[in-house]
């Protein structure tokens, strides 16, 4: 059997590369942007993937981004539901803001219905003082279709 080689990259030519492993805080984010702004279907949802990612690991500008987003893709549900899953990452106030937005401008179909369960599912995720107040409003706010009212209700329970 041959033997295997133990490569080692040095640290300091990937920063991101630490002892410890991969440091999302550390990754230059700027071909990940390319990633999530790509026609290929693949590459954006890796890119809103490891957005989500940095997000999480404290990166403030992946978050922004992905807000951003949504707005990019105002008709295309497939890739607005990649977007809303990966913001669980950025549990902010403008997050809410944006995804109960999306709940009173989307209008309920075949075609929307996985992209608003899957806000509701990220609204789900986020801290509970976070969106208590939202969710209350949305739960009888006429714009938001009838059946995410009441799943907006039970979870107020």
């Amino acid at each position: 059997m041959a033997s295997r080689v133990k490569h080692k990259i040095p640290v300091g030519a990937a920063p991101y590369l630490t002892e410890k492993g991969f440091d999302l805080t550390l990754f230059p984010i700027d071909s990940v942007l390319r990633q999530a702004l790509s026609p290929d279907e693949a590459q954006f949802r890796t890119g809103c993937t490891l957005l989500g990612s940095m997000s999480y690991a404290g990166r403030v500008e992946a978050g922004v981004f992905l807000l951003g987003l949504l707005r990019q893709y105002p008709e295309d549900y497939a890739r607005l539901e990649s977007i809303a899953e990966a913001l669980w990452s950025f549990p902010v106030p403008a997050t809410v803001d944006a995804l109960a937005s999306e709940l009173r401008r989307v209008k309920g179909s075949s075609s929307t219905r996985r992209y608003l369960r899957r806000i509701v599912t990220t609204l789900e995720r986020f801290p509970a003082e976070l969106v208590e107040e939202t969710i209350q409003e949305l739960s009888s706010d006429p714009q938001v279709g009838a059946r995410f009212r009441q799943h907006l209700r039970a979870m107020l329970r």
